[in-house]
């Protein structure tokens, strides 16, 4: 789980802001970048978005240096997008590119404004170019150490890369940055569970209590490790020591929770896990436990309650759908009951859809690299009817219909790998190989170009696009990018 965290969104303050919020538009117009910029952050705060948009690109224009205006229009964007995304709108990807546009001019301007590396890092998790989206969270975390958000999100990247040791590390950090960032708990949890080793997950946890004695954040955590490791009175005893310490902290009374239901004492769990809903009530998870607590209880009214709001908070939560449906069911509501069973359904099969997919996407990259083209073709097209706006498997597919020689299809594949993940450098330029190839030289350097925009430290996009500009006769601009291209190390070979 990502998080957001739009903390320098900034406008003026007191009075004067307002004055700017209620003023009406077509009053006292801004005539500075920093007068467009203030509005459009109060708008943009007051979910007035299209007109805070409006000023905010006003701004940049006036000002194209101006750091934070572009800062504001880039997570101004992201507001947009999370909106268009809620409504099953299609200008979600859209709205994330120009986002990703400015908010990396943003950081072209002022690499060390902060929250800005935090914001790409989420956005380029989002369009699944995992490995950028590492790289931009650890640029956040050097910027601001102190960040739990960018540690949690550096996490959520790490397990995407399947690298669960780091990720474990990342979440730990940025619980003891915030002990009371509950999602950044839950995260931990699930990675300690994906690295395996409980037994070692065990003994880092004792470790830390030794060394923190009166740490309820410690002893809270040294609980849950007991719980992974099947040790549940144990467990109960720490967790009850840690709320003992620190009554507010949430996950504490969470984990306290769940062991005692399974310790068969549903009473005392629903008090800890009422408790953990109040603490942090924007929780989908601890609000699904709950309901699902009380739904063993046979509090069908309380139980609904906590799972309607368990899956208005995360509306993918398959399992708190069918929960849902159930204790609606049995409250004689069987038509809201089977609208959440459908939805369950549905839920669960997009998951097997995306698992199956990612199957053949794998096979397939494995078919390429063996120079089983057909082969890998096959499989990757699998993958593409599964899912077919998957940009990996697109991608990947245009690469192999273009080594088989299939103009069109390679075209058409790269396309929408491109309308998924229009700020990947890597696929911007095999496209452009692939264009090459086909004698479209024009489009080629294009693509090498906006490949090279994406990522100037790309030294085999700095080489394809130097011998492309040298062959249609940009002598001078074509020489500065084949020497750039062996500053980076490459240029071995090129289009």
């Amino acid at each position: 789980v990502f998080t957001i965290d739009f903390g320098r969104f900034r406008a003026a303050k007191g009075l004067a802001l307002l004055a700017l919020l209620y003023a009406p538009l077509g009053a006292q117009a801004p005539a500075s970048a920093e007068a467009h910029n203030q509005r459009g952050a109060v708008l943009g705060r007051a979910g007035d978005l299209d007109n805070a948009l409006g000023h905010l690109e006003a701004a940049v224009r006036l000002k194209g240096d101006y750091a934070q205006a572009w800062y504001n229009l880039g997570a101004t964007y992201i507001k947009r997008a999370q909106r268009a995304q809620a409504a099953g709108a299609p200008s979600y990807y859209g709205d994330l590119d120009r986002a990703l546009t400015a908010l990396g001019r943003a950081a072209a301007l002022d690499p060390r404004l902060p929250n800005v590396h935090n914001l790409l890092g989420w956005l380029y998790q989002q369009v699944g170019d995992h490995a950028s989206a590492v790289r931009e969270l650890r640029l956040a975390i050097e910027v601001e150490p102190a960040s739990a958000s960018a540690h949690n999100n550096l996490g959520s990247a790490l397990v995407l890369e399947r690298d669960f040791a780091g990720a474990v590390e990342a979440y730990r950090k940025a619980v003891e940055l915030d002990p009371h960032f509950v999602a950044a708990h839950l995260n931990l949890a699930s990675a300690i569970q994906q690295r395996g080793d409980r037994q070692a997950a065990l003994a880092e946890r004792e470790q830390a209590a030794r060394r923190q004695p009166g740490s309820a954040l410690a002893q809270a955590l040294l609980g849950h490790a007991l719980l992974f490791n099947d040790r549940s009175e144990e467990a109960a005893r720490e967790l009850r020591a840690a709320v003992r310490r620190a009554p507010d902290l949430a996950i504490a009374h969470y984990y306290l929770g769940q062991t005692l239901r399974q310790l068969g004492q549903p009473p005392e769990a629903i008090r800890e896990l009422s408790a953990a809903a109040r603490l942090s009530p924007a929780t989908a998870e601890i609000n699904a436990q709950l309901g699902a607590t009380l739904l063993a209880q046979g509090r069908l009214g309380e139980a609904i309650a906590s799972l309607r709001k368990a899956v208005e908070l995360d509306p993918a939560a398959a399992a708190a759908h069918y929960q849902l449906a159930t204790a609606l069911r049995k409250a004689g509501n069987r038509q809201e009951a089977q609208q959440h069973f459908r939805r369950a359904a549905a839920l669960k099969e997009a998951k097997l859809e995306f698992e199956q997919a990612g199957v053949h996407i794998l096979q397939g990259i494995a078919r390429l690299r063996a120079g089983q083209i057909q082969e890998a073709a096959e499989e990757l097209q699998k993958a593409v009817a599964r899912i077919p706006a998957h940009p990996d498997a697109n991608y990947y597919l245009g690469i192999a219909r273009a080594q088989a020689g299939d103009h069109e299809g390679a075209q058409v594949a790269f396309r929408t790998a491109l309308a998924r993940k229009p700020q990947s450098a890597e696929i911007h330029y095999n496209f452009g190989i692939a264009l090459w190839q086909m004698g479209k030289a024009d489009e080629a350097t294009r693509e090498f170009r906006r490949a090279v925009e994406l990522n100037p430290r790309d030294g085999l996009a700095q080489c394809a696009l130097g011998k492309a500009l040298l062959k249609s006769g940009a002598g001078e601009e074509g020489a500065r990018r084949l020497k750039r291209a062996q500053e980076l190390g490459a240029c071995a070979a090129g289009p």
